[in-house]
């Protein structure tokens, strides 16, 4: 099948991912608002005990102390009293700040937790056509590493941009209260900082957008070549393959020079207009008091509450960076979670009534990976139950696809597929695939034990059902012979194992599964002769009492079936018995002279 096409940045394009994606991340807190906000309402409390030691200060200066003559006299009692409530306050303030971090710090791990969740489910519901045009590596730097960026944005950073934006407010309030002209000089300075952060981000969210792809791109290449490492090795390709990494690498690099370009040509100058408020608070104070209009006690709470107005610009100015990452990890989740699917299942869907009989029914299907390139077309094939019927045809005549279609990795643009007299678009997924079991012609096995391997089908089989399925396998003499037998690992996709053996486990994993219809896509071919033939004789144990569809070049398992069906321009071009098929002399008997001239 085509992969769709890329924008050149690696990105998809989707519909629902555009401005509203900063609206669509603090969205995703909704679940989570009780205790969201109650860290928020912990949080302007803590914000307004922070902000009260300066103005004990003010007060101990302006009313504690009193000028006699030429020294100060110090009201004790009044000074003593403002200390203890500073104190209370502190005590308070860092309580406020624990129970805060708490209620947020669980809501960012839930949040963290619940996403990746419906990341991954969004993903396992997915049909086969769209993991053929994606990358993995780039769906799992989604799933992993775009999840963390935007989880410290959304709660983390949250509580700094709101407890720095109250902070703010607060103190931008009490300058207006101890003294309103000079309050209003050292406040003109913000307007010029808001108004260069806006500038900023328009230039910054771009460049940060593109090394998210970078960083996604990278992903997906090394995943994609360690798991061909034989390969790459095999072919003596490891410098190439590297130039290859160092490629995306630069790109990525390039990429992230240029966000932190662009923000240190910006944050310097941020700073420098931030800071000059307190150039203005100086002189302005001084002339103030200087004209009676202020206190001493006044300007050095101002100048306490310097730190509150100025410091928070920092912050704001890494928050906000932060943000512009953010939104771009946020794009990339929302492309996943709005992807379409193209395989659903149906509100009304109902479970295939048991025990099933395993009668299919293939009725006028079209189907094409492109629509406007069928590879069926208008076909009808019925197989009885307990019918065993081997699919033969050039690659590409659809054998595969009839497999595909039964189990739903696919749905036909038209006509239907009925099993027991259901259509499979009408029956819940997990009945259906438990009706109807596929062995892959590439076996694939999970980096655990044989014993969990095996009963991956059903967890809830006990040991002896194992050995049981693996007797009747032909792999319980290599399994025994294994170093920890059951227990053994085989490590990641089997590598441990040869690929009879990995043949022979898919085998009683299918046979724990107790389907009623056998799906084998090509089953022998990635085996030499000798482990061919105790498969096929475990294939023919497997089949016994069951409805079987074969996908097969190798005639050794056609010649057993019941019916051979010939596929050729999507359609059925020849079927019936193998022997009938043999004296008729067309495509079928072909293959069996072909067959005979390389055995001799």
């Amino acid at each position: 099948m085509p992969a769709p096409a890329r924008p050149e940045d690696g990105s998809e394009v989707s519909p629902n991912t555009g401005p509203n994606v900063t609206r669509r991340l603090y969205g995703l807190l909704l679940p989570y608002r009780r205790a969201v906000a109650g860290g928020l309402l912990f949080l302007v409390l803590s914000v307004a005990a922070e902000l009260y030691p300066p103005l004990v200060w003010g007060r101990v200066i302006d009313v504690g102390l009193k000028r006699q003559g030429s020294s100060f006299g110090a009201d004790w009692s009044y000074i003593g009293w403002q200390l203890a409530l500073l104190v209370a306050v502190f005590a308070v303030q860092q309580l406020l700040s624990a129970w805060r971090g708490l209620l947020l710090e669980r809501a960012g791990q839930q949040l963290t937790l619940d996403l990746r969740l419906r990341l991954y489910d969004k993903l396992a519901g997915q049909s086969a056509s769209y993991f053929e045009s994606q990358r993995t590596g780039d769906l799992l730097s989604r799933v992993t590493a775009d999840v963390d960026g935007i989880q410290d944005v959304l709660l983390r950073g949250t509580d700094a941009v709101v407890g720095n934006a109250l902070r703010i407010i607060g103190v931008v309030a009490i300058f207006t209260l101890l003294q309103p002209v000079l309050g209003v000089v050292v406040t003109l300075p913000m307007l010029a900082v808001a108004l260069m952060l806006g500038r900023y981000n328009g230039h910054v969210r771009p460049a940060y957008r593109a090394a998210r792809n970078r960083l996604g791109d990278l992903s997906a290449l090394v995943t994609d070549r360690i798991a061909g490492i034989r390969v790459v090795q095999g072919f003596a390709r490891e410098g190439a393959e590297a130039q290859k990494v160092a490629g995306i690498g630069q790109a990525l690099y390039a990429e992230g020079v240029k966000a932190v370009t662009i923000r240190n040509r910006t944050f310097p100058l941020v700073r420098f207009v931030a800071n000059f408020g307190n150039i203005l608070m100086l002189g302005g104070g001084v002339l103030l008091i200087a004209r009676g209009q202020f206190t001493l006690g006044g300007l050095l709470a101002y100048r306490g509450y310097g730190r509150y107005f100025y410091g928070p610009i920092d912050d704001l100015v890494n928050i906000n960076d932060l943000l512009q990452r953010a939104e771009a990890s946020g794009r990339r989740i929302f492309q996943v979670l709005d992807a379409p699917q193209a395989v659903v299942q149906a509100p009304d869907a109902v479970e295939l009534p048991l025990p099933a009989r395993g009668e299919v029914v293939f009725e006028d299907v079209t189907f094409g990976y492109d629509p406007a390139q069928p590879v069926l077309r208008g076909l009808n094939l019925h197989v009885r139950a307990g019918e065993r019927v081997a699919l033969l045809g050039s690659s590409g005549a659809g054998k595969s696809t009839l497999v595909g279609l039964l189990t739903r990795t696919y749905d036909p643009q038209s006509g239907r597929v009925l099993l027991d007299g259901h259509d499979v678009r009408t029956l819940t997924l997990p009945s259906l695939r438990r009706a109807a079991s596929v062995m892959q012609q590439d076996t694939f096995l999970f980096h655990d034990t044989v014993l969990e391997n095996v009963r991956y089908a059903r967890p809830e089989a006990s040991a002896q059902e194992v050995e049981d399925a693996l007797r009747v396998a032909s792999a319980l003499k290599f399994v025994q012979a294994l170093p920890d037998g059951l227990q053994t690992m085989v490590g990641e996709r089997g590598v441990k194992l040869s690929g009879g053996q990995r043949q022979r486990l898919a085998i009683a994993r299918v046979l724990l599964a107790r389907p009623a219809v056998l799906l084998l896509d090509e089953p022998t071919s990635a085996v030499d002769a000798e482990s061919e033939a105790s498969i096929v004789e475990a294939l023919e144990r497997l089949m016994r009492g069951r409805t079987a569809l074969i996908v097969t070049h190798r005639l050794s398992l056609a010649r057993t079936a019941d019916r051979v069906v010939v596929l050729d321009g999507g359609v059925v071009a020849e079927e019936g018995t193998p022997e009938a098929l043999r004296r008729r002399g067309g495509r079928y008997a072909r293959l069996e002279e072909a067959a005979l001239l390389m055995q001799s």
